[in-house]
Order: C-alpha cells, then sequence, then structure tokens
C-alpha cells in the first residue's frame, strides 16, 4: 500500500506539472472507482472504504496541487530571466 501511495504522489505531481484542472477530473473519478472496487475485491467495510477513498483522492490532489505550485514557480523564474543573451549585455 505504500508503494501505490507513493506511486499516486508522483502521478499526482506529473499531472501538476503537465495538465490543467480539466485533465484532473476523469482521474479523480477513475480512483473513486479503482478504490470503491478494491474495496469490495479484499470484503472491507464501508468505514475502511470511506478511509481508502478520502486518502487516495487527498494524495492525489495534494500532490497534483504540488505540482501547479512547481511548475508556477518556473514560469514565474522564466519571466525574470532574460530571454538572450543579447538582453543580458545591455543590462
Amino acid at each position: 500500500m505504500e508503494y501505490a501511495a507513493g506511486a499516486l504522489a508522483v502521478f499526482g505531481a506529473i499531472l501538476g506539472l503537465r495538465f490543467r484542472f480539466r485533465v484532473l477530473l476523469p482521474f479523480v473519478m477513475l480512483l473513486f472507482l479503482a478504490c470503491v472496487l478494491f474495496s469490495f475485491a479484499r470484503g472491507l467495510g464501508w468505514l475502511e472504504t470511506l478511509l481508502i477513498i478520502l486518502v487516495s483522492e487527498a494524495i492525489l490532489q495534494g500532490c497534483y496541487f504540488g505540482g501547479l505550485l512547481i511548475r508556477r514557480g518556473f514560469k514565474f523564474a522564466q519571466r525574470k530571466l532574460p530571454r538572450s543573451w543579447s538582453e543580458r549585455v545591455r543590462l
């Protein structure tokens, strides 16, 4: 389960770095369905199912938000840097 959580975190960060919010929504729904199917296959109760859903969604969305922040930081840094060598010489 720890490896799955780590993979989900990396996947969420990649989604945040690469895509916008509209791409996140289908993956949230797929993750919800996967969690429900996993819980039924294991024969877990409703409380364990709810915890699995909440924790997995929190990991995905939290790392997605972290990826968005990293992407925003890179875009901010690129705006501050000069675009070419000739602009550096003029400064």
